[in-house]
C-alpha cells in the first residue's frame, strides 16, 4: 500500500518512481546449491561442424593410408596426434600446456572421435622424433590437398601468389633462433620464416622456418620453381606480387622465364635514381602521381619496365618516411611486365596487404609466435601442422560457410561458431547435440551443415 501511494500521490515526481523501483528489484536466488557433477556439458559444442568436415573429407583416413610412419608407443596412432595439435589451435589454446583442458572434456572426445587425448609431454614427443621422417611425407600430401582444394575454390584458374617474410621473436633458448634484423626487439633473437599465399582462396602454397639471421629471399627462388612446376601455364594463369625482399635478378628472371605476371617492389640504388630527375610525371591527385622507364639494372641480363610513384609529402613526414625523398617527394619503383598503366600497377600491388593480414592472422589467432619446443625441426613440423590447420579453416570457410562468413578470421569463428556453448543427451537410441534456444547462428550452423555432407571425399578423389 506504501508503495502505490507514493506513485499515486507524485507520479510525475522522478525521483520517487526511481526509489520505489530501486525497493521493488529482484536480488534473485538467495540459496543456490551448487554442484560439479554433470559430465553431459561442453563450451566446445561449435566445434562439431568442423570436426563433421575433416570426417566427411575422410581426412583422417587419408593421412594414414598416405603416410608411412611406425613408432614404438602404439597408444595413439600418428594420424591420431596431428588431429590433437590441430584442435587446440582451432580452439584457441595457444600453448600445448593447456591442451589439458581437451583431454578432460568427454563430450569433446565423443564429438572429434578421439578416444583419449595425449599429455602435452606426449605431443613434445612426438614433434621432436618424428620430425625427421614425418615432415617430408606431410609436406608431400600437403600439397596434394592445396591442388585439389585450389581447384575447387578457384575454377578460373587464375591465381595471385604473394610473397612475404616475418620475424618470430623467441625469448627462450630455441635451436636456430638468431639476431637478425628485428624491428620491434632490436638484438633479440628470432626466427624468419618464409611465407606464399593465394589472393582468391586464402591459402597457404608453401611457408617453412628459417633462421633468425637470414636474407628475405632465401630459398623463394627454388620454393617458387615448385610452385611453376605444379601449376604449370596449360592449367592456370599465374600472378606474382612481392616486396623490396624479393628484388633479385634470378627471381624475376625465374617468373619471367614462365611467363608469369609480376609486380615487385624494386630498389632504388644511385643509377636508377639518377633516371628519375629526368621523368614527367602524370599527377592523379594532390598528393601521388606516376611516371615510367625501361630500365637494366647493372649485371642483369636484360631490361624490364619499371613504374615509378611520386608522393607528395607534408612537411611533418619528411622526418619519418625510409622512401627516397627529394623537394618534399617521396619515390618508390616497381619492376612489372604487366601491361596496365603504372597507376593500375601501384593499385594491383596494393593489394597484397591481404598477405600481411594472413600473416597477422597465423601470429594472432593461430599463435605461430608460441613455439613449442626447443629444437628446430621439431618447430618445423610444428609449423607445418599450424599450416596444415590454417589451410582446413580456409577450405571450411570457402567450401561451407556463407559467403559473408568466408573472410571472417579466426577468432570470430571461435567466438560466434566454433565456442557455442551444448549438451549432449541420450533420448532412446538417439544421441542428441543441444544447443541454446535463442542461439543466433541456428541459420548459419544449418547451412554450414547441409554444405559439408555434399563434400566428395578424398579417398575416393586421390
Amino acid at each position: 500500500m506504501l508503495i502505490y501511494a507514493l506513485l499515486k500521490v507524485s507520479p510525475s515526481c522522478n525521483k520517487t518512481v526511481r526509489d520505489v523501483r530501486f525497493c521493488c528489484m529482484s536480488y534473485g536466488i538467495k540459496k543456490l546449491t551448487i554442484e560439479f557433477s554433470s559430465n553431459r556439458l561442453t563450451h566446445f559444442g561449435g566445434v562439431y561442424l568442423f570436426s563433421l568436415f575433416l570426417k566427411r573429407i575422410g581426412l583422417r583416413k587419408f593421412l594414414t593410408l598416405n603416410i608411412r610412419y611406425e613408432q614404438r608407443n602404439n597408444h595413439y596412432t600418428f594420424s591420431e596426434m596431428i588431429f590433437s595439435l590441430i584442435y587446440p589451435i582451432v580452439l584457441g589454446l595457444g600453448r600445448i600446456e593447456i591442451t589439458n583442458l581437451l583431454g578432460n572434456n568427454g563430450i569433446f572426445k565423443s564429438l572429434t572421435g578421439l578416444k583419449s587425448f595425449p599429455k602435452p609431454t606426449t605431443l613434445r614427443r612426438f614433434l621432436l622424433r618424428s620430425s625427421k621422417d614425418l615432415l617430408p611425407q606431410l609436406l608431400s600430401l600437403h600439397n596434394r590437398l592445396r591442388e585439389y582444394f585450389l581447384s575447387l575454390i578457384v575454377p578460373d584458374k587464375k591465381l595471385i601468389f604473394d610473397l612475404d617474410s616475418s620475424i618470430l621473436t623467441v625469448f627462450g633458448k630455441q635451436e636456430g633462433a638468431e639476431k637478425g634484423y628485428n624491428p620491434k626487439h632490436r638484438g633479440k633473437k628470432s626466427y624468419h620464416p618464409l611465407f606464399c599465399f593465394e589472393e582468391k582462396s586464402g591459402q597457404s602454397l608453401f611457408g617453412y622456418l628459417r633462421k633468425g639471421n637470414v636474407y628475405t629471399s632465401l630459398g623463394a627462388y627454388q620454393s617458387l620453381k615448385e610452385i611453376l612446376e605444379k601449376y604449370s601455364l596449360g592449367n592456370y594463369t599465374l600472378r606474382s606480387r612481392g616486396d623490396a625482399g624479393f628484388y633479385d635478378k634470378k627471381i624475376i628472371a625465374l617468373l619471367s622465364q614462365n611467363l608469369v605476371e609480376f609486380v615487385i617492389v624494386a630498389d632504388l640504388t644511385s643509377p636508377l635514381k639518377y633516371k628519375l630527375s629526368g621523368l614527367k610525371f602524370k599527377p592523379i591527385n594532390e598528393i601521388y602521381s606516376f611516371s615510367e622507364l625501361y630500365y637494366q639494372p647493372v649485371n642483369w641480363p636484360k631490361g624490364y619496365r619499371f613504374c615509378i610513384i611520386r608522393k607528395k609529402l607534408p612537411k611533418e613526414e619528411l622526418a619519418q618516411t625510409t622512401l627516397f625523398v627529394t623537394d618534399r617527394f617521396a619515390y618508390s619503383a616497381i619492376i612489372t611486365n604487366l601491361s596496365m598503366t603504372s597507376r593500375n600497377v601501384w593499385k594491383f600491388y596494393n593489394g597484397r596487404a591481404q598477405c600481411e593480414r594472413n600473416i597477422r592472422g597465423l601470429k594472432e589467432d593461430y599463435y605461430l609466435s608460441n613455439i613449442p619446443t626447443k629444437h628446430f625441426v621439431a618447430n618445423e613440423l610444428y609449423l607445418e601442422v599450424l599450416l596444415l590447420t590454417y589451410d582446413l579453416v580456409k577450405w571450411f570457410q570457402k567450401l561451407c560457410l556463407p559467403e559473408q562468413w568466408q573472410s571472417k578470421t579466426l577468432q570470430t569463428l571461435r567466438h560466434e561458431l566454433l565456442l557455442l556453448p551444448s549438451s549432449f543427451v541420450r533420448h532412446g537410441s538417439k544421441q542428441i547435440l543441444r544447443f541454446p534456444k535463442n542461439s543466433p547462428q541456428q541459420k548459419i550452423f544449418w547451412h554450414a551443415r547441409n554444405r559439408i555432407l555434399r563434400l566428395k571425399n578424398l579417398n575416393d578423389l586421390l
